[in-house]
């Protein structure tokens, strides 16, 4: 009830106040929350609210509504409020609401909010969802209530009432005709239990089955309207609300608003079902007229169509007393349980609840335990002999019944397996024999009848093994050794091959089917028909063979040689030999006795390679082999290299040179013969090459790959062939990459070269050379250890401090440092001055001592100034050190002659 009270607690706290709520139940949960209805109506009245008025509001005052009703709540609360008592709903220790209850608050909160159910649909629906959190069935019938089995029906059109569903005040029915008449009124039952059609007399349906009131309604409305049976249905569009009792060992004891619609079974899952201690067999319903009714769980869920006769009515009963008998099973049973008994029932309809007993029940004798005189004792039924009495034990109040398994296995078998037809287990009948067994089994042809094993089980676990003639026993089955047959017994038949030892003759090397052979025991197979097992001789077969024999008992190898061709052809002749167990007949090839002889073939040929020799091999087999001469081949010079060989002399090597004619034969001597290791080279046409391209590009007229003309044409003339160089052309800055042998990029001075063909510069082009001319470069860049930040913006400058001018002339390197990169940083290394040129080349500062010689700079250059580099701090002299005066002098030497270089320039650049 807790529960329940908790959802509509929250309903009316959130203002949701609908015309299905009616005054009944809102004056309950006032009463619930201890509010006095004067006191709610007044309240509602100071603020110009009636009930009346609530029903008309429309939907976008609801928010406005709510925050009234809140105030309302909460200054009434306040009035009341006492010091000792909580203002809010525990979380937690008695009366506490669960999370559980909480989260069935809050899904029914939202069915509501949402326009999903009304209040009532969405109160039943959450109120039935606290049967997932009831404990696990302990008692049969209990689960029906706790795993959702049934449910509590909330109003929803899909819900179809059954026949014997009894019609009440509130309930709405929707009568629709077809066909001629088209008509369709939904009506509810008044208070006085009528409906009342316009232009027909009222019609008076309460407490009518609900297929009585439709048989009724037909009946009334065919006076007035045309209209066939089939064109005609009655539907329930909204089933009235009822508030019935439930107490006694519920979950949620206490008063429940449900549907009429539910049946007294639904009507028990909205109260959580019976505890673990409440009837299911005698739950009594006391209608409002004082009738008092049994419900039993277990016959509705035999027959779940009697919950026809369960509606329940408003105001009616439902009273769970204890149950009085519960009793359990277990063991050999379909359905295990513990279960509930009412009077009149025992063991027999115990095992009927469950299931009745599995195959494998031993039902000669059943145990019983009993609490009796403050002990528990053990009771054996004789339940075969019950059964055979039809008769029955009487159940007290926690009995436990236990039926048990066969506890052993089936013993009436014997079996039969190895060498027979039918193996397997037979029923073992009385005065049953071996000859018996036997002929269920069927002996096979190769059974072993001479001996056979019976084995038989004692009762310590352990076997006697039993020899049997089988023989014996089929020749005479009334003799002593056709023995009776024991349970358990089973019978081994062997095969004869078991006592005999198995041999083969292996034919190994030249024959078709190489491999093993099963030996004759009777000493007939020979040379000849171990050749003919195996196949037949091959083609390249030995004239001669040999057996290799191991002898069986000291392992000893003998080889005997004979003439396999000789006992191929003659059967009778002494070659023809005997083989005996394990015997390996070994045939070999000829080829294992000749040497791999080869000729060989390279050169101008598609496919050289090493060929094996044949006498039949001639050149022009050879040079087919190898798939013909290639298109610089030389057919007029094929040399042929041969090793003489002689016997006991040294080898000596001879060359013959061949001119093949079109067809590849030897012209002038076409008897050729090759011989052993002879080797064939093909020569090539001298000077055969096929066209050699460079390519060129950038600022050139045509631009493109060229074929080279002449073997040694040069540079200009590659360029005179491309059209010469555009008038964008920057001739110093032009580069040559050489494929050929890996060389790489090569520096060239082009412009030297335009201005003298006969500069060294000139090169002569090769296979793959690629020229590349660019535009002209009217720059240059100026980078490194100067002190470009201060003449410009950081975003004029790229890494490394680099900036790039416009050319200022052929001035020397220093010029540029000076004028347009703001000369030397500190760190500035005057010396380390470099002039990296448009085609690779690079040129140093030159330092002299007392001056230094920058470089020129040409377009497209870039200037680098390297950092000065860190020298350690020297220590100072100690005092007394002797002065290197050689090392003095050789600087001084050197500043000498730098002078004098100095001199010598000036005077050669006056003249």
């Amino acid at each position: 009830m807790r529960t329940l009270l908790s959802v509509f607690f929250l309903f009316i706290g959130m203002g949701v106040l609908m015309t299905q709520v009616t005054e009944e139940l809102l004056r309950q949960q006032l009463e619930e929350r201890g509010i006095e209805e004067s006191v709610f109506r007044q309240k509602l009245q100071e603020r110009g609210v009636t009930y009346q008025s609530l029903e008309e509001v429309p939907p976008e005052q609801y928010p406005e509504m709510e925050r009234i009703v809140q105030e309302i709540l909460a200054e009434i609360e306040r009035e009341q409020a006492q010091p000792d008592l909580p203002q809010s709903t525990p979380t937690e220790g008695p009366g506490a609401i669960t999370p559980a209850e909480v989260q069935a608050v809050q899904s029914a909160e939202s069915a509501v909010l949402e326009g999903e159910s009304t209040v009532e649909e969405a109160v039943t629906e959450a109120v039935a969802e606290q049967q997932t959190n009831a404990p696990p069935a302990k008692i049969y019938g209990q689960e029906i209530f706790r795993n959702q089995t049934l449910k509590v029906f909330r109003q929803a059109d899909n819900i179809k009432p059954r026949n014997n569903y009894l019609l009440g005040v509130g309930d709405e029915l929707t009568i629709s005709i077809w066909g001629v008449s088209i008509f369709e009124r939904t009506y509810t039952i008044d208070e006085n239990g009528y409906i009342t059609p316009a232009s027909m007399p009222r019609i008076y349906l309460k407490d009518l089955t609900y297929e009585d009131a439709r048989n009724k309604l037909m009946r009334s409305f065919r006076a007035f309207n045309n209209f066939t049976p089939d064109q005609f249905e009655v539907s329930l569009r909204y089933a009235r609300t009822i508030s019935i009792g439930i107490f006694g060992e519920v979950f949620n004891p206490g008063n429940h608003t449900i549907s009429a619609i539910n049946s007294a079974f639904n009507a028990l899952v909205a109260a959580g079902g019976p505890t673990d201690i409440g009837t299911l067999r005698n739950i009594r319903w006391i209608k409002d007229d004082g009738t008092v009714k049994r419900i039993d769980v277990y016959e509705y869920m035999n027959d779940p169509t009697i919950a026809d006769q369960f509606y329940l009515h408003d105001n009616d009963i439902l009273q769970i007393p204890i149950a009085e008998r519960i009793v359990g099973i277990g063991g050999a049973v379909y359905r295990p349980m513990r279960y509930e008994l009412v009077e009149g029932e025992n063991l027999m309809q115990l095992i009927e609840y469950a299931g009745g007993f599995t195959p494998n029940a031993y039902k000669q004798n059943i145990q019983l335990r009993r609490y009796e005189n403050d002990e528990q004792v053990v009771i054996d039924i004789p339940l075969n002999q019950l059964l055979a009495d039809s008769g029955d034990f009487i159940l007290r109040n926690g009995d436990q019944i236990s039926i048990r398994n066969i506890p052993t296995i089936f013993r009436n078998f014997v079996s039969i397996t190895g060498m027979v037809e039918l193996g397997g287990e037979y029923e073992l009948v009385p005065t049953m024999r071996v000859s018996d067994l036997i002929a269920k089994g069927k002996l096979r042809e190769e059974s072993e009848r001479s001996y056979a094993v019976l084995r038989r089980n004692n009762r310590d676990g352990t076997y006697d093994f039993i020899r049997l003639d089988l023989a014996a026993i089929l020749a005479n089955p009334m003799g002593p050794e056709n023995i009776t047959l024991a349970p358990g017994d089973r019978l081994q038949i062997y095969n004869r091959s078991t006592f005999v030892d198995e041999y083969t003759v292996n034919v190994t090397g030249q024959v078709r089917q190489p491999g093993a052979l099963p030996f004759d025991p009777s000493l007939n197979m020979r040379v000849r028909d171990a050749i003919m097992m195996a196949g037949g001789l091959q083609t390249d077969a030995t004239d001669f063979a040999y057996i290799v024999r191991r002898d069986l008992a000291t392992g000893e190898v003998e080889y005997i040689s004979l003439d396999v061709r000789n006992a191929w052809e003659d059967p009778n002749s002494n070659d023809n030999i005997v083989l005996l167990p394990r015997d390996e007949l070994r045939i070999q090839s000829k080829a294992n006795f000749i040497d791999g002889a080869t000729v060989t073939i390279g050169g101008s040929v598609r496919n050289p390679g090493s060929y094996t020799y044949d006498e039949s091999l001639t050149i022009k087999d050879l040079v087919t082999l190898a798939n013909g001469l290639r298109l610089e081949a030389a057919s007029n010079r094929v040399e042929v290299s041969r090793i003489v060989i002689e016997e006991n002399q040294p080898t000596q090597v001879v060359i013959a040179t061949l001119q093949l004619d079109d067809n590849w034969m030897p012209i002038g001597n076409p008897g050729f013969e090759l011989e052993p290791y002879d080797q064939v080279y093909v020569r090539t046409v001298p000077e055969f090459e096929f066209q050699k391209t460079v390519s060129i590009g950038g600022e050139v007229a045509y631009p493109g790959p060229y074929t080279l003309i002449t073997d040694n044409e040069r540079l200009t003339s590659i360029i005179e062939r491309a059209g010469g160089l555009t008038d964008e052309a920057f001739p110093e800055g032009a580069t040559l990459v050489r494929s050929d042998e890996g060389v790489g990029p090569i520096v060239i001075e082009l412009d030297r070269v335009l201005n003298n063909e006969n500069s060294e510069s000139n090169i002569i082009m090769k296979a793959g050379d690629r020229i590349e001319i660019p535009k002209i470069k009217d720059f240059v860049a100026v980078a490194g250890a100067v002190k470009t930040e201060e003449l410009y913006r950081t975003d004029l400058l790229g890494p490394d401090n680099r900036v790039t001018v416009v050319f200022d002339g052929r001035r020397s390197a220093l010029h540029y440092i000076d004028k347009f990169a703001g000369g030397f940083s500190e760190n500035g290394d005057r010396r380390k001055v470099t002039v990296e040129y448009p085609n690779g080349e690079i040129r140093k500062v030159k330092d002299f001592g007392l001056f230094r010689v920058y470089p020129k700079v040409e377009k497209g250059s870039i200037v680098k100034v390297g950092t000065k580099d860190v020298k350690p701090e020297r220590e100072g002299r100690a005092e007394g050190e002797d002065i290197d005066w050689g090392g003095v002098l050789a600087d001084a030497v050197a500043q000498a002659t730098a002078v004098l270089t100095l001199i010598l320039l000036i005077d050669r650049a006056g003249r």
